[in-house]
């Protein structure tokens, strides 16, 4: 499947799934309420269907190929932007997908302003989630792998669902020793059970609409869980 005809379907399922359009759009306010205010553009990596803008308005939106959704072509590792011009780069699904992430973060550095960030919220793989991913989902999950490691994959939609994990979590001395201007200033976990219930994307959802408030309270009640069975994560690294 092409990325476009992927993200067709995507543009399909929001549409359809009230749920689903529910969890993103607090995703979507949660990243943007982390946005730099440093003078620059801010541009989207992976876009998708483009659905962040109703939050950023003045976001560059941007694919790996060709979209009817993207404003322009950007690869991750080869940035097109000046030295220190860019005041966030904003990823949601998007870095466990990057088949050079020390490429990537090696344009991040250059790109971003003083004060710029990267703004990412991502799969996290927890001990609950790690076993849920395996058995649900179609994405790749190595656990053992190198964060930050090239791989040979040349399929936008082929991943480590485990990369964000290891790259800011397992190994984030490494990430300190080898990017000391990026920073993580904030990571979140997040999504015990309503964004798994949703069906996402590509699966039939297990809960009605209506269930969405009193889940996301029990949520909240449970949170001293996340550590244990978080399916996702927020993370922000500030240029120093």
């Amino acid at each position: 499947m092409s990325l476009s005809d992927a993200l067709r379907e995507h543009e399909r399922a929001w549409h359809e799934r009230p749920l689903l359009r529910r969890i993103y759009r607090e995703w979507f306010a949660l990243l943007a309420s982390r946005l730099s205010v440093v003078a620059g553009a801010t541009v989207e990596l992976g876009s998708g269907i483009g659905q962040l803008r109703e939050f950023v308005p003045k976001l560059e939106t941007t694919d790996v190929q060709e979209t009817p959704w993207a404003d322009r072509v950007v690869d991750a590792s080869s940035l097109p932007y000046a030295d220190s011009s860019v005041a966030n780069i904003v990823m949601l699904d998007v870095f466990h997908h990057l088949p050079q992430p020390s490429l990537f973060l090696d344009e991040a550095r250059r790109v971003l302003a003083s004060g710029g960030r990267v703004v990412m919220l991502e799969p996290y793989c927890s001990p609950v989630s790690t076993i849920a991913y395996r058995r649900m989902h179609h994405e790749r999950l190595d656990l053992d792998a190198d964060g930050f490691a090239a791989s040979e994959q040349t399929d936008p939609l082929d991943a480590n669902i485990a990369q964000t994990t290891l790259a800011f979590y397992r190994q984030r001395d490494e990430l300190g020793r080898r990017w000391p201007e990026l920073p993580v200033v904030e990571d979140r976990l997040l999504s015990l059970f309503v964004y798994p219930l949703s069906g996402g994307f590509s699966k039939r959802p297990l809960v009605p609409t209506a269930a969405y408030r009193p889940l996301a309270a029990l949520e909240r009640v449970l949170s001293p869980l996340l550590p244990l069975a978080a399916f996702r994560c927020l993370v922000v690294l500030e240029r120093r």
